[in-house]
């Protein structure tokens, strides 16, 4: 094999340039080194350690969230008790029809005349359910406010909107129209899914 040059002759090179020589040689095998090993593992080190502090974030998040998850428990509690308290001021749905009847006797206990008592479809809003009726009554100015005062003090919820009252002619006699509106706590299976809302009427 030709080399280029005769190895003899290094030999016989002074001792500063055989050393020059060998450092050169040196130098193109770390260069080699470094290139096809060396800087590979440099590569996977680095790569490895954003991993490790990714871990390590993720690790200190969950820390944070065990740390928070007595007091989350806590406030779920409370949560619930809120609901079910307030569920028990809605009336269930074997419940409304005596609730509707209750409203009916409440104005002709003050002696109102009811024109109309209509009862819509429900409207389904999250987690309750309102139950509307249409209503019409002839009566005093009085006993008008009586009857919607009484009603307001049911231990159910049940409120007035879009009240109107008319005189009549003879001054005495008042036509009311007004929407009377109870709520229906939902069950879970009974909610919309999120994000979606069933309206049953409309009004």
């Amino acid at each position: 094999m030709e080399l280029g040059f005769d190895p003899v002759d290094v030999l016989r090179l002074p001792l500063y340039k055989k050393i020059g020589i060998g450092f050169l040689i040196l130098l193109v095998l770390l260069a080699g080194y470094w290139h096809f090993s060396l800087n590979d593992q440099l590569q996977l080190i680095e790569s490895n350690r954003a991993k490790i502090a990714q871990q390590v974030e993720s690790i200190a998040i969950k820390k944070r969230m065990l740390l928070r998850l007595p007091k989350l428990r806590e406030e779920l509690v409370i949560l619930k008790e809120k609901e079910a308290k307030a569920a028990r001021k809605l009336p269930s749905k074997k419940e409304i029809p005596a609730l509707l009847t209750n409203i009916s006797n409440a104005g002709h206990e003050q002696g109102l005349e009811f024109t109309l008592f209509a009862p819509k479809p429900e409207i389904v809003v999250d987690v309750y359910a309102q139950v509307p009726v249409e209503v019409r009554v002839r009566g005093p100015f009085h006993e008008t406010l009586l009857f919607m005062n009484q009603v307001a003090r049911f231990s159910r919820i049940v409120t007035f909107s879009n009240i109107e009252m008319k005189p009549q002619k003879d001054g005495q006699m008042l036509n009311t129209k007004a929407w009377v509106t109870t709520y229906r706590f939902l069950d879970i299976d009974q909610r919309p899914k999120k994000g979606k809302r069933k309206a049953g009427g409309k009004r």
